[in-house]
């Protein structure tokens, strides 16, 4: 059977869970436009997203509490009438909502100020990440799971982490995300307010899917903070952030 050549401004194939797939997903860089995820190899200005989150990132503050988070996964449809031959194939997008990723309030003193929270049991289970500038680490993403019931009136935090699952560290002008294992599988870059993830290595749905959406929240929380010390900067109040 002859398979028709790949076309760099088509998406993947579609799956009926594309997250429960073991298919390696090749290397790719995605750029974030607005609400919507693209892949940068797409000739097409309006070809269909990778991603697509139901608010633009750059209007999310820390005040917010909930994103949805949803992979476009696609079906190839084919309609013929009669005896008319096959028409043109058409492609019909499928937004499958696969994350909610979360900014809990600080008073009920979770342990991690992010959450990304799968809307089924498919993929990695619920991640947690937390911002702290240690040596050149300025973002780490934690598998979570719920702690064990003490019994006590007070039970806070909820989660506790189980396994790292990324590392951001910065490298000069651009961070680079290294997984578990310590390889570094993507690169984190903006320019005149493009933001671009460059994926270097292949991975299933389930991984890809997480490491999106993490870096979905980086940049929420990035944004948001830098939206904050604007404002406190007009406040007169420059010096409580340490502005660089």
């Amino acid at each position: 059977m002859i398979r028709p050549a790949a076309n760099a401004d088509l998406p993947p194939a579609y799956v009926a869970d594309g997250a429960a797939v073991r298919e390696r997903i090749p290397p790719d860089t995605l750029r974030l436009a607005g609400r919507s995820i693209h892949s940068a190899t797409s000739r097409n200005i309006d070809a269909p997203g990778r991603y697509e989150l139901n608010h633009q990132m750059d209007f999310l503050r820390e005040t917010d509490r909930l994103v949805e988070f949803s992979r476009i996964d696609y079906a190839i449809r084919r309609q013929a009438g009669g005896n008319a031959p096959a028409s043109v194939p058409e492609i019909t997008s499928q937004p499958r909502h696969a994350f909610n990723l979360e900014r809990p309030p600080a008073i009920l003193g979770e342990a991690f100020p992010y959450y990304i929270k799968p809307v089924s049991r498919s993929g990695l289970g619920t991640i947690g990440l937390k911002f702290a500038r240690i040596g050149k680490s300025v973002c780490k993403a934690w598998r979570v799971g719920r702690k064990a019931a003490s019994g006590k009136e007070y039970e806070t935090p909820e989660y506790e982490a189980r396994g790292l699952l990324f590392d951001v560290r910065r490298n000069n002008d651009v961070l680079d995300w290294f997984d578990g294992e310590k390889t570094r599988v993507a690169v984190e870059y903006s320019r005149d307010d493009i933001y671009s993830l460059n994926i270097l290595v292949p991975m299933d749905q389930a991984m890809r899917d997480a490491l999106v959406a993490s870096w979905c929240v980086k940049l929420w929380n990035d944004l948001a903070v830098r939206f904050h010390k604007r404002l406190t900067w007009k406040e007169g109040e420059p010096a409580a952030f340490g502005l660089q």
